[in-house]
């Protein structure tokens, strides 16, 4: 079969099999592979720049979700296998990762310093939401793992601010109840940390 090109816009390459057109890359690509050079390309040799054109572009996907956001290896997965076939997916994953844009590890770290400062979550919720994100078991229990683990000091910061209406009445106190176990706190923890901002507002009162 015939292999032929014609420069579009910009950088666009558009390629021609038979005189019928096929698919367009990027000139940058174009030049930087095998193809470029041939004027004839058998069924084998067109199913393989297909494939590579789609890991391309895959790829350059997966950039700009980055250039976004950090994300974990199987959002970005997921997210390419919407647009891309599984294997360009993959292929892409896998180059990120060779260049260092991709490490699993350092978002699990930077996911849960996030969460814990400022959503204010427990580990335990912490944990639940890395393993959401597709994280490795182990690698999100060493991301919490060197989060601070002193729940009922965090717990009194929180109702002396986003939970404060806790004090006002029974509905307060249910709501920030609530709330805190939503975020990942255990009862006893919610319960102790109550109990002692109780204390001080009697002791206020007392000495008031």
């Amino acid at each position: 079969m015939k292999l032929s090109v014609k420069p579009g816009k910009g950088e666009k390459i558009h390629i021609f099999v038979d005189d019928e057109y096929r698919l367009t890359v990027d000139s940058r690509f174009w030049y930087s592979e095998r193809w470029h050079n041939c004027t004839q390309i058998d069924s084998g040799e067109l199913a393989a720049l297909e494939e590579a054109v789609g890991s391309r572009r895959a790829f350059n996907s997966l950039e700009d979700y980055l250039s976004r956001r950090d994300h974990s290896e199987k959002e970005l997965y997921d997210k390419l296998c919407r647009k891309y076939p599984p294997r360009a997916a993959e292929a892409a994953i896998e180059k990120a990762k060779e260049l260092g844009l991709l490490d699993d590890e350092r978002f699990a770290q930077n996911f849960a310093e996030e969460l814990y400062e400022r959503k204010h979550y427990a580990p335990r919720r912490i944990l639940l939401e890395l393993r959401r994100k597709g994280m490795d078991r182990e690698i999100a229990e060493n991301a919490v793992e060197s989060l601070d683990k002193d729940g009922e000091t965090r717990i009194i910061e929180l109702l002396r601010g986003k939970y404060r209406a806790a004090f006002s009445d029974e509905k307060g106190r249910r709501r920030a109840v609530n709330g805190l176990m939503r975020m990942g706190y255990a009862y006893p923890e919610i319960r102790a940390a109550l109990e002692t901002l109780e204390l001080e507002r009697e002791e206020l009162d007392v000495n008031g």
